[in-house]
């Protein structure tokens, strides 16, 4: 991977928010918390903690990856996280904002071994084996890209509610 491509990378890893962002902004306390009828949905809010403790995962993971490669990490339960950890009581535009800046963190650590070799940078996951720090940034990008479209679904479905009253 050359230097060039890694910080593209960084950059698009530490601005991949920016679509929630604006997909959130205006959003009342209610339209946060709100959960469609649909079986097994979360509010918006729900996303938003979910993101801080992702990236509370991913911080973790890349940091293990450049100190001590090769280091077994656990996987989480996202189920778990969301039920027993009260999502529904947390501030979700909060957690928002402290899961960007642990992702401009990482990137301010990323760009001080961008010259290094990232494949010899990596952890060992117990479902997906080794995952060098690329391997690391990708994943975390495309979970934002996976809960958009149900962050969208989310309002849509406000909005169906709201033209029928």
């Amino acid at each position: 991977m050359t230097k060039a491509e890694k910080l593209e990378l960084i950059e698009k890893f530490e601005g991949a928010y920016a679509l929630v962002e604006a997909q959130i902004k205006g959003l009342s306390r209610a339209e946060l918390r709100s959960v469609p009828a649909i079986e097994a949905a979360w509010s918006i809010n729900d996303f938003l903690v979910h993101f801080l403790d992702a990236d509370v995962a991913g911080f973790f993971r890349i940091r293990m990856a450049v100190a001590q490669p090769g280091f077994a990490i656990p996987l989480w339960d996202e189920e778990a996280c969301q039920a027993r950890l009260h999502y529904d009581e947390e501030d979700g535009p909060e957690c928002l904002r402290e899961a960007e800046a642990l992702r401009r963190r990482l990137a301010s650590l990323l760009r001080r071994i961008v010259d290094e070799d990232w494949s010899a940078l990596f952890v060992m996951h117990p479902v997906r084996g080794r995952m060098d720090i690329a391997a690391l940034l990708a994943q975390y990008r495309e979970h934002i890209a996976f809960h958009v479209p149900l962050i969208k679904r989310n309002l849509d479905t406000m909005k169906v509610k709201d033209a029928k009253r």
